[in-house]
């Protein structure tokens, strides 16, 4: 009897084992992605790392966090990729909300037009950010063309003017990100009893009562998860303005992202760049804290 037990023990605990097996190689591969990157960047910004001085990494010890607080460049990167992320956030759910809330109708155009709001997404920034060039542009640009006629642009392309430069691939930046919220509050939309409704339209709730006090109730929660998903890629970003305007004109749409850049290619500071990417990570990880933790107050 007891020989039995001991033969089925150590099966029943490879069967138990295998699924984990099975997935560990995965499990390690994903963690590495995740872990190492960051730990290389953490240890890299503690060093003194200089192309042109140094072929091999330092000690440095607080020297780029030193260099990052007296940095007016860097500080002003900092404020505008801040103007850039909530800019991009605020176009993503002024468009998404009402597309959304349209697409909601039963309809065969609605079915449709839920497909073909993926394009923007699903475009590669490269296109894209060519694209908005061509129309932009200030010889052959169709929209550059129709900006003009109504007196927005002038002679030169509304890219080149530094206080709309920021705005405009902000606007561009919040479109792209569009369809992602707008298939997520879709989702959210069609959660929602229509109970609710109906027992709302019985009491005299008109079409405004009801989408204040049931559907943008609701909806909250999934704007919310949604809107800082796509707010830390927008804090990342670096494609979309290096694409449009490679920082400019006048440094008015170098984010942040654009700054690492400089600082590994064309400073050769790779150690400072980490340091700044360490320290955007500590900041995003607040904000991202404190945005849940303000959305779970009632």
């Amino acid at each position: 009897m007891s020989t039995t037990a001991q033969v089925h023990v150590p099966r029943a605990f490879g069967k138990a084992a295998l699924p984990y097996a099975l997935v560990a190689p995965a499990i390690l591969v994903a963690l590495g992605i995740a872990v190492l990157p960051p730990l290389y960047a953490l240890w890299l910004s503690f060093q003194d790392w200089y192309l042109l001085r140094n072929p091999q990494p330092v000690w440095g010890g607080l020297v780029n966090f030193q260099a990052l607080l007296t940095d007016g460049a860097l500080w002003r990167a900092f404020w505008r990729t801040w103007i850039w992320t909530l800019g991009t956030v605020a176009v993503e759910i002024a468009l998404a909300l009402p597309l959304a809330l349209l697409l909601n109708r039963d309809t065969t155009v609605a079915r449709l037009a839920s497909a073909l709001i993926l394009l923007p997404w699903v475009m590669p920034f490269i296109v894209l950010g060519y694209g908005w060039r061509f129309l932009l542009d200030s010889e052959v640009g169709v929209l550059h063309a129709l900006l003009q006629f109504f007196g927005i642009a002038g002679n030169s392309s509304i890219l080149n003017d530094p206080n709309l430069a920021l705005a405009v691939i902000t606007f561009i930046s919040g479109w792209k990100g569009m369809p992602f919220m707008v298939l997520a509050l879709l989702a959210a939309l069609k959660s929602i009893p229509d109970e609710l409704y109906e027992a709302a339209a019985i009491d005299g709730a008109g079409p405004w009562q009801r989408f204040v006090s049931i559907t943008l109730p609701s909806i909250q929660n999934t704007m919310l998860i949604i809107g800082l998903v796509l707010g830390i890629l927008a804090f990342y970003s670096f494609d979309l303005p290096w694409i449009m305007a490679r920082g400019g004109p006048q440094d008015a749409t170098t984010i942040l992202g654009i700054t690492m850049f400089k600082a590994v290619f064309t400073d050769l500071r790779p150690a400072y760049a980490a340091a700044i990417s360490v320290v955007m990570l500590v900041i995003l990880a607040a904000a991202s804290f404190l945005t849940l933790k303000l959305g779970r107050r009632p």
